[in-house]
């Protein structure tokens, strides 16, 4: 496995040879460079090879070299192909361009090693950090009026895939035999021109564009507040809380340094110098007598005179021009958090609850696995005779399976084959699709208190709830609970977009609070669908999985509704403070 890492210079750096690209940049303790060489160096043991896109000297290549502590080999996109010379063609060329830089902890390895073994080209691509959000795309007739509203949540069915952006290609060494290209995107149409199968792997991953000056002060403040509060790295040492510098650096007397920041080697800051964070300041760097450098980013070897303030920009050249002013207020990672009403968190309030419900939940998630398997297995046995005899009755009264599987959505999003007793007809799909406008439910649930598609012994088993026994061996699977939100294909989950994301950051049950508690079976109720889901959600507790249990007995399956204060009888089931908040949006998607 070999790695290869795209060098340029962006809008806001100078042309001049003499200015610092990409690579050589400081992101906290490390170079841009050593950081990619670092991520990867677990999969690519040979030497790192880096591609610059402009004209460059031997003068670059010792400065590449200068800021990476693993080797580092030059070379040009033309020469691409000769430098590979002597490479296996089936090895594979892991390239990176980190103009488009994946935060939220995105792990190389991991991705290298799963699409390394795909004999063609993976690109991968970003859809954002929050994978779970919907896309809605409205289709209008020719005189402009909405015809339909599709929305989308699975990431697979996004057009935009094709456009978003690449941040990372695995590829065959032989594929790039012909190829120039000096940008991921180009890599991926010259792959196409030459005929060489490739496929696009979304992931859900955050970028930040380094090609802007924002997006690489916005990661440096990231890599700042993750490094001043960890142990001091190799050949850094800690100033106080919230200050790192490196060994060689020179700090006299009378200068001014309030963190975040990191200085990196032989910089020094001269006497009545001011460094406000978050702020880095680049290898070799000298900041003068009464400047000041605040919320910035300073390249290696630059110098900033007197009196000169570089303030919220990354300042370049062997001497920063006067007064670097940024137009813009500079991206601020770490805010202050009100959450609800006038209570205020700090960072480490927030951990502590956070960390308090992450126990709380895996200790509530142990003990209801533990009941959802011990029940179900008693009652498979008990149940084995009944289960039986309805099998029979099914086969004898009309054609078709015994069971009927139907795919549902489970915790996270995850798909999974539903079990019930057949109680229609075979083709009860099409007839659906001929019924739709004598639904009498509101909602995206299909209900009619005739329905043709039910067999005559599918309206004994509905009304029983003896259809839904089967799923019990869904809850041994692990697919399902016994008590949870009602289990819904992706069809009905794409109605309300908090709604699916609460409901999904638990498992489905056979039975729950809204089939206990809903009043309005005849009318439509969906509105209360979602008001008992979310309040499941938010009071999730074994004891109120066990109530459910035996309300669901008392009332043969919910045939009369059970009063929802006998419940949850202290508040509204609505209402939330800000530590449940934190526990619904803790369980989503873990």
């Amino acid at each position: 496995m070999l790695s290869l890492i795209i060098d340029s210079r962006a809008g806001y750096m100078s042309p001049k040879r003499d200015v610092p690209s990409l690579l050589t940049l400081p992101v906290g303790t490390r170079s841009v460079l050593e950081y990619l060489t670092e991520r990867v160096s677990g999969i690519s043991k040979s030497s790192c090879l880096v591609m610059p896109t402009f004209e460059y000297d031997t003068e670059y290549e010792e400065a590449l070299q200068r800021g990476c502590s693993r080797k580092v080999g030059v070379t040009g996109p033309d020469r691409l192909a000769w430098a590979l010379r002597d490479h296996d063609p089936s090895d594979y060329l892991v390239v990176i361009d980190p103009a488009r830089w994946p935060v939220n902890g995105f792990d190389f390895s991991r991705a290298i090693r799963d699409y390394g073994q795909y004999r063609a080209a993976s690109h991968l691509i970003s859809i954002g950090a929050n994978a779970d959000r919907a896309r809605e795309h409205i289709e209008c007739d020719s005189l402009g009026n909405v015809k339909r509203v599709r929305r989308l949540y699975d990431r697979a069915n996004w057009p935009e895939v094709a456009t978003t952006e690449i941040f990372l290609s695995v590829i065959p060494v032989w594929s790039v035999n012909e190829v120039a290209f000096s940008s991921l995107p180009e890599l991926r149409a010259a792959l196409s021109a030459q005929g060489v199968l490739s496929r696009d792997l979304p992931e859900a991953v955050d970028l930040v564009d380094l090609t802007v000056e924002r997006g690489l002060l916005a990661l440096n403040e990231r890599q700042l507040q993750s490094c001043t509060n960890k142990p001091a790295g190799r050949g850094f040492r800690r100033l106080d809380h919230q200050v790192l510098v490196a060994a060689n650096c020179t700090i006299e007397r009378g200068a001014r340094i309030v963190g975040p920041v990191v200085i990196h080697d032989g910089a020094i800051i001269e006497e009545g110098a001011s460094v406000v964070g978050p702020s880095v300041v680049g290898a070799g760097c000298r900041v003068r007598r009464q400047a000041t450098v605040a919320g910035a980013v300073v390249a290696p070897g630059v110098v900033v005179e007197p009196q000169e303030t570089v303030l919220h920009c990354v300042a370049f050249g062997t001497k920063a021009p006067g007064n670097h002013r940024s137009g813009f207020q500079a991206p601020l990672v770490s805010e202050a958090l009100r959450i609800s009403g006038s209570n205020h968190y700090t960072d480490g309030d927030l951990r502590a609850a956070v960390r308090s419900c992450d126990r709380r939940r895996r200790v509530h998630l142990a003990i209801k696995r533990g009941m959802d398997i011990t029940l179900s297995v008693i009652a498979l046995t008990l149940l084995l005779p009944l289960l039986i005899v309805v099998a029979v009755l099914i086969k004898l009264d009309s054609r078709g399976p015994v069971l009927f599987s139907h795919s549902r959505e489970r915790r996270g999003g995850k798909d999974f084959p539903c079990l019930k007793f057949r109680t229609m007809v075979i083709d009860a799909d099409r007839i659906q699709r001929e019924l739709t406008t004598e639904n009498e439910v509101d909602g995206p649930q299909f209900k009619m208190d005739h329905d043709p598609r039910v067999t005559r012994l599918g309206r004994w088993l509905r009304s029983s709830n003896i259809d839904e026994l089967p799923q019990l061996i869904n809850v041994l699977l692990g697919h399902m609970s016994l008590v949870g939100p009602r289990p819904s294909p992706f069809r009905e989950n794409q109605i309300c977009i908090p709604w699916r994301r609460a409901r999904l950051s638990v498992s489905p049950g056979i039975t729950g609070l809204w089939q206990i508690c809903r009043d309005e079976r005849s009318d439509g109720d969906f509105h209360q669908w979602i008001y008992y889901d979310l309040a499941y959600v938010r009071n999730l507790s074994i004891w109120l999985d066990l109530k459910i249990l035996i309300a669901t007995l008392l009332t043969l399956g919910g045939k009369w509704n059970v009063p929802y204060t006998w419940f949850i009888p202290t508040h509204d089931p609505m209402e939330t403070s800000g530590a449940d908040m934190i526990r619904v949006e803790n369980a989503a998607f873990t």
